[in-house]
């Protein structure tokens, strides 16, 4: 299990429920900064919360930017657990801000510009990489999707709807390139 800082961080309400069992109903406050996770398990994360704890572990379910949780949370919103222990988060300034529609998941959002890997992988080919962008859906709550389950809007394409048609003839990238003497 490996932690690691997120490049900016959110502000967040918390669903009390996952704060313990005789929490009063609704949301805490706090600051998301940082994950971690383990081979198989959700993404965790660090947040501060306004009573100045430093709670680790909470599922990304628990958290949104409104007081609205994804309601019908399952492997849509986070199809995949961790891939290995050393996890790494990249902002990519391009993608931040950037309008997403999740189809898998059903929703749109906006991309936060972060990306999260496993540095080791677990994969068996490099072509299986699979990065995960952090996107927030537009009630608030975060999805954690890998490129193929959801398109970006950006306003300097205008004529994509030629485009759109051709992605059912994309296939997954399995050639790898290597420098040759």
């Amino acid at each position: 299990m490996r932690h690691t800082n997120l490049p900016n961080h959110f502000y967040v309400q918390v669903d009390n429920q996952f704060l313990g069992p005789n929490m009063p109903a609704g949301t805490t406050p706090g600051m998301w900064h940082a994950i971690y996770a383990r081979p198989g398990q959700y993404l965790s994360c660090h947040v501060i919360l306004a009573s100045g704890a430093h709670w680790s572990g909470l599922p990304l379910h628990a958290l949104s930017t409104t007081d609205s949780f994804d309601p019908d949370f399952d492997d849509s919103s986070q199809p995949w657990g961790a891939m290995g222990n050393n996890i790494e988060a990249v902002q990519f300034k391009a993608l931040e801000g950037l309008t997403v529609n999740a189809f898998r998941a059903e929703v749109s959002g906006i991309h936060t510009g972060i990306v999260i890997d496993w540095a080791d992988g677990y994969s068996q080919y490099p072509a299986e990489h699979k990065p995960l962008s952090l996107i927030i859906a537009d009630a608030g709550y975060f999805l954690l999707l890998p490129n193929n389950y959801f398109t970006v809007k950006d306003k300097h394409f205008v004529d994509t709807k030629k485009y759109v048609d051709q992605m059912k003839f994309y296939k997954r990238g399995d050639l790898v390139y290597w420098e040759t003497d």
